[in-house]
């Protein structure tokens, strides 16, 4: 399993998070074969494609999201979906996700290299 995390600074964390939650869920009514298990309350969320999940945490100041997913082309896929669906919802504000590069479960890095932070852009 892959890991990436990104810390978003927000004054507003909580109402990202819900607002990131219910359209994600909105598009999957939509969209079906974008669908997604999302839960979620005003400080903790999780949304799960078959493919991967993403868990959001909010706290003073800040948005915490760590992406998990099988392999690197399903990590990317998730965070550009991530990143796309946060900056567009927290674009008053202009929030930026910059995801740290992926890492194995055990808390090491891929390649074993310096990790080098990652700013997602493009639609998933």
């Amino acid at each position: 399993m892959l890991i990436a995390e990104a810390s978003v600074a927000t004054e507003r964390s909580g109402r990202y998070l819900v607002q990131l939650c219910r359209h994600v869920t909105k598009v999957g009514r939509a969209h079906p074969q974008l669908q997604a298990h999302v839960e979620w309350s005003d400080d903790r969320g999780v949304i799960s494609f078959e493919w991967g999940r993403c868990t959001l945490r909010a706290d003073p100041g800040v948005l915490t999201l760590r992406a998990e997913a099988p392999d690197e082309e399903s990590l990317q896929r998730l965070e550009r979906r991530v990143a796309d669906r946060l900056e567009q919802v927290g674009r008053r504000d202009r929030l930026t996700v910059t995801w740290t590069p992926p890492r194995g479960a055990g808390g090491s890095d891929r390649d074993g290299r310096p990790a080098q932070p990652r700013t997602t852009r493009g639609r998933a």
